[in-house]
């Protein structure tokens, strides 16, 4: 699937499934609109992949952070061969801007594998996005960070509470 990665103003009132076939085509349009949780998920990390490409370097490094950090040593060599246990083990998870060199070797497609190895851990730790996005005006006005954020509190509110 080719998607969208211009910059796209959202429209007052367009429907979801609307809005992802702008984005995405029919293919992320039925996964958004499907039934079935693993294609939502799908959906939910394409979206992820097109916000994290129109990030900005110190964008994508918070996006990022924010994924990692549920994951461990183990489970981030899973991903992208390892371009993520690659930063564990030389930030710490903690200053990942200052690898800036190594965020550019991160593509869409590496983000889209860390986003569903991070969908097995949980609801929350894709939630962290939302506040990530919320807090950059330039994130927040396009279209693939509104249909994600709409997704992500879709999918907080269909998700049980999380026990302590």
């Amino acid at each position: 699937m080719s998607l969208n990665t211009e910059p796209t103003l959202v429209p007052a009132g367009l429907p979801t499934a609307v809005l992802a076939r702008q984005i995405g085509g029919p293919e992320l349009a039925r996964a958004v609109t499907a039934e079935a949780p693993e294609e939502q998920g799908k959906a939910l990390s394409l979206l992820i992949g097109q916000v994290y490409e129109s990030a900005s370097p110190p964008l994508k490094a918070r996006l990022l952070q924010r994924m990692i950090a549920p994951l461990g040593v183990l489970a981030a060599v899973a991903v992208a061969h390892g371009a993520f246990a690659r930063l564990k083990l030389q930030t710490g998870w903690h200053d990942l801007q200052s690898l800036a060199p190594e965020l550019q070797k991160i593509s869409a497609d590496d983000v889209v594998a860390l986003a569903d190895r991070v969908q097995l851990v949980g609801t929350d730790a894709l939630l962290r996005l939302a506040d990530v996005i919320g807090k950059s005006p330039v994130l927040a006005s396009s279209a693939a960070a509104a249909l994600l954020m709409t997704l992500l509190i879709r999918k907080a509110q269909n998700s049980p509470p999380a026990e302590d």
